[in-house]
């Protein structure tokens, strides 16, 4: 694989084993060099299993002149020091979704990558996929005039092995998992800096954020309605309001890889139709992207990674809650 990026993997939990690992055999782009765990056991293992080295270590990974860049898969409250470590380390970054749990850290990040003519990549993988491409097609075409309304929802039920969701230090925050994702939709979907109508979030008793809602309101009257949360039924949807028309969609940010999404479309007079897209892999396609990325820079990737931060930071500021992981 001549041009392929030579990558490694930084952190081993269940979501790397069964999205990043598994959609690395399918991106031609990629290729796996490293596994890097603070497990021996599991790292031995799925090193054999594919066929790739194991760090035990981030410095002995960075310390690897053959990879080019770093996948972080690690925690939230994780990913500004390890994200410091990738880029001084002259290697591209590509990190799960927070990028930082701060908008002045992930600010700090990209000026260091541009400093060093390096990319990062934030791992939103929804945006890859049809499903996504196609409600931006119709948002940028006017099919249905201007979009009025966007109404988001994302929230997971109890998990059995909550991770580092329930563990402060490690950026535990409904409002950096899933609530990430809402405002992510919105600043793809919207042009310019909308103000808080109306902001809102709970927490437990540890003081982790398990819920949020609001009301962004945009200078063409556009209003986008966010809702997240932690321990509730699962819900994982868009609607779109437009002049003449409205979209739902069902699962926009995570779905499984034979899933094939619809788009069920009401014209201005009520008539129903709807599409059914193709199933696709989301994150073979953002690997493969990443990785084009990493040959060919677009800065205009850093500007809608800063703008989705400055945006969940103004929430977190507008509620008064505190910012995760300040170090």
């Amino acid at each position: 694989m001549r041009d392929s990026i030579k990558t490694a993997i930084w952190g081993l939990g269940r979501h790397a084993r069964k999205r990043i690992l598994a959609a690395l055999k399918d991106a031609a782009s990629v290729e796996l060099v490293g596994i890097c765990t603070r497990d021996k056991e599991v790292g031995n293992r799925e090193a054999g299993r594919l066929g790739c080295l194991y760090y035990p270590s981030g410095e002995t990974m960075l310390s690897d002149p053959e990879i080019e860049a770093v996948f972080l898969c690690t925690p939230t409250g994780l990913h500004f020091t390890q994200g410091k470590a990738v880029l001084n380390a002259g290697k591209h970054l590509w990190c799960e979704k927070s990028l930082t749990t701060s908008s002045a850290h992930s600010r700090q990040l990209l000026e260091m990558a541009q400093g060093k003519s390096l990319f990062v990549g934030e791992a939103y993988m929804y945006k890859y996929h049809q499903q996504f491409r196609k409600l931006k097609e119709v948002v940028e075409g006017m099919q249905y005039g201007t979009l009025r309304r966007l109404i988001c929802r994302f929230s997971i039920p109890a998990l059995d092995q909550p991770g580092f969701r329930i563990i402060s230090n490690l950026g535990a925050s409904a409002l950096l998992d899933v609530g990430s994702y809402t405002f992510s939709l919105a600043a793809e979907l919207f042009d310019g800096r909308p103000r808080f109508e109306l902001a809102e979030y709970r927490a437990d008793a540890n003081h982790i954020d398990q819920s949020g809602f609001c009301v962004l309101g945009y200078e063409n009257g556009g209003k986008a309605i966010l809702d997240w949360s932690y321990n509730s039924c699962y819900i994982n949807q868009a609607e779109l309001w437009f002049e003449k028309g409205v979209i739902f969609t069902d699962r926009i940010f995570s779905k499984s890889d034979d899933y094939r999404p619809v788009l069920y479309m009401r014209s201005a007079s009520g008539a129903m139709e709807s599409v059914e897209l193709p199933a696709e892999n989301c994150y073979v396609n953002m690997l493969n992207e990443f990785a084009r990325c990493c040959r060919e820079p677009v800065a205009d990737d850093f500007k809608t990674i800063l703008f989705t931060a400055q945006l969940i930071s103004a929430f977190s500021e507008k509620v008064g809650m505190k910012e995760v992981g300040w170090e």
